[in-house]
């Protein structure tokens, strides 16, 4: 059990309180995650962008996948491993650089999966902004 897997787990045993939730909010926007992405870029790809993630859109709302650890990342993809790509990046990163409309999906098929909704990710923006401007540097503390 990942150290992000025992906060959500805390979190949903009390009930999401105000301190849990935010045990579980620091510690992912503080942690390595694995994000699939494309392998092949596509033509209509901007040059400022390094990757595209995958997603899902399902009922009209976009789903974007990340896993804690590569391991659960593969057994996510299992066989289709060999047709995308994953990057490493800080929760911290991926939340800055999401879209507030998208819904993140953490661990899917996992005992402690968590889906951050867009109003918390909208949450874990102003987070990131607020310990950025604290620590006076776009990256520190995280």
């Amino acid at each position: 059990m990942t150290e992000l897997d025992q906060a959500i787990s805390k979190a949903y045993q009390s009930g999401g309180t105000q301190q849990d939730a935010s045990q579980v909010y620091l510690i992912l926007l503080r942690s390595t995650l694995f994000l699939p992405v494309k392998k092949e870029m596509p033509d209509t790809a901007k040059k400022d962008e390094p990757f595209y993630p995958l997603y899902a859109v399902i009922e009209g709302n976009c789903f974007m996948l990340a896993f804690d650890t590569l391991d659960r990342l593969t057994h996510w993809a299992k066989d289709e491993m060999a047709r995308i790509d994953y990057v490493e990046i800080t929760g911290r990163d991926l939340v800055a650089g999401m879209n507030e409309k998208i819904f993140l999906v953490l661990n899917i098929e996992s005992e402690c999966r968590k889906e951050f909704s867009p109003d918390e990710v909208m949450h874990l923006k102003k987070l990131v902004a607020k310990i950025d401007q604290l620590k006076g540097s776009p990256h520190a503390g995280l």
